[in-house]
């Protein structure tokens, strides 16, 4: 088992897969009750949150002011119907941010 604990929170199609991998699996929907679940284990003291990028996008306030602690870390995930870019834009800004340009943007295919 890991010493990090590390949870996956999202819809149960996405989720279930971190199930064999000894990650704590947390299936929500994007409902009040959802949002609630995920409060609760931001203070369980989980060390890494995969979460849908669906679900982060609903929870946006809440996930602004997780990524302002340095724990957890917030790693976000395509879900069953596929990415909605929203991880791409994340790390693209993480980089700018970090080295002041945009090294990840996509050039023009003339």
């Amino acid at each position: 088992m890991f010493s990090t604990k590390i949870a996956a929170v999202g819809d149960f199609d996405t989720v279930l897969m971190f199930r064999s991998l000894g990650i704590a699996v947390y299936p929500v929907d994007d409902g009040p009750d959802g949002e609630e679940v995920f409060s609760r284990i931001l203070k369980e003291g989980y060390q890494v949150i995969f979460l849908t990028e669906r679900l982060a996008e609903k929870w946006s306030g809440l996930l602004r002011k997780v990524r302002s602690e340095w724990t957890p870390m917030v790693v976000l995930i395509p879900d069953q119907r596929g990415s909605t870019g929203l991880a791409l834009q994340s790390v693209r800004e993480t980089v700018r941010k970090a080295i002041g340009a945009d090294v990840l943007k996509e050039t023009d295919k003339d």
